[in-house]
């Protein structure tokens, strides 16, 4: 398994047929993540966190001191904004300072680059996508969900079961939003027999372990204690891990596996760190 985006931990994951990938992220930085960090810990389950910067510390998010522990327990901090706006209703000036000054607060706390981000309430734009990358993130995920696709763009990494309790109605138009039709129609039948976003999530990593795939789990932790799903989220989290054959990365390493192109700014990023000029 490799860990933090390290790409000579990663040699040895490529992107074969029938290859199973799991990875796992968190939305919002709020203390309940380090329950939910706690649980991937116990089954050797990776974790990308997406912090939104301007609450850490206040209310019920995460102190610096938390999320320094949870990026040296080895799991990866992504960046969600500061303030949590959606970007595509907001200005170019704003969506930018967001970006940039998130990653840079992150990272000045964290000692280390931050790469990855989510898009507030999954919503973005080919102009958003294009901020993003020139405010230096290397990937970014969305909430197209019911993916097991290895063929994302980098800047629009899908998932594939939220711990959430969707209706049909409700990942219908997830997807038809996004013109998914054929993801909707394959997997309707599922859909429709899962009693739960638990049975569903197994059903989508049976089919990813007889056809390979990227299976990716995504829950914010305030949402599953509102809800009273700790059990139910265990359940899934028992399903996936410790499978042999089974490749577990975080979101950046993923990106670095289905994506040749973030392996190789990676490691140029790191020999101009190690020899600076």
């Amino acid at each position: 398994m490799c860990r933090n985006g390290r790409p000579e931990q990663c040699e040895d994951v490529t992107l074969q047929a029938k290859t199973v990938f799991v990875t796992t992220s968190w939305d919002d930085g709020d203390q309940s993540d380090l329950k939910l960090a706690g649980l991937l810990a116990d089954r050797g389950l990776p974790g990308t966190f997406y912090v939104t910067s301007g609450g850490l510390g206040s209310d019920s998010s995460m102190s610096a001191k938390d999320l320094y522990g949870l990026a040296n327990a080895g799991f990866e901090i992504g960046a969600h904004t500061v303030t949590h706006p959606v970007l595509t209703e907001v200005s170019r000036a704003v969506a930018t300072r967001e970006l940039v000054q998130c990653k840079q607060s992150l990272e000045n706390l964290l000692g280390r680059e931050v790469t990855a981000f989510a898009y507030p309430k999954g919503r973005y734009n080919s102009a958003v996508v294009e901020l993003v990358r020139k405010a230096g993130y290397r990937c970014a995920r969305g909430l197209r969900m019911l993916s097991l696709s290895y063929a994302f763009p980098r800047f629009e990494m899908p998932v594939t079961i939220q711990a959430f309790p969707h209706s049909w109605k409700g990942y219908a138009k997830n997807l038809l939003r996004r013109g998914e039709v054929a993801t909707l129609a394959r997997s309707s039948w599922q859909i429709a027999r899962a009693p739960g976003w638990v049975e569903l999530g197994k059903g989508l990593f049976d089919r990813a372990l007889q056809q390979g795939g990227v299976w990716h789990l995504l829950g914010h932790g305030w949402q599953t204690e509102k809800l009273g799903g700790w059990s139910e989220l265990k359940r899934m989290l028992d399903y996936v891990s410790r499978r042999p054959g089974v490749r577990y990365l975080t979101n950046s390493e993923l990106c670095q596996v289905t994506h040749p192109e973030v392996r190789a700014e990676v490691i140029l990023a790191e020999q101009k760190a190690s020899h600076p000029s």
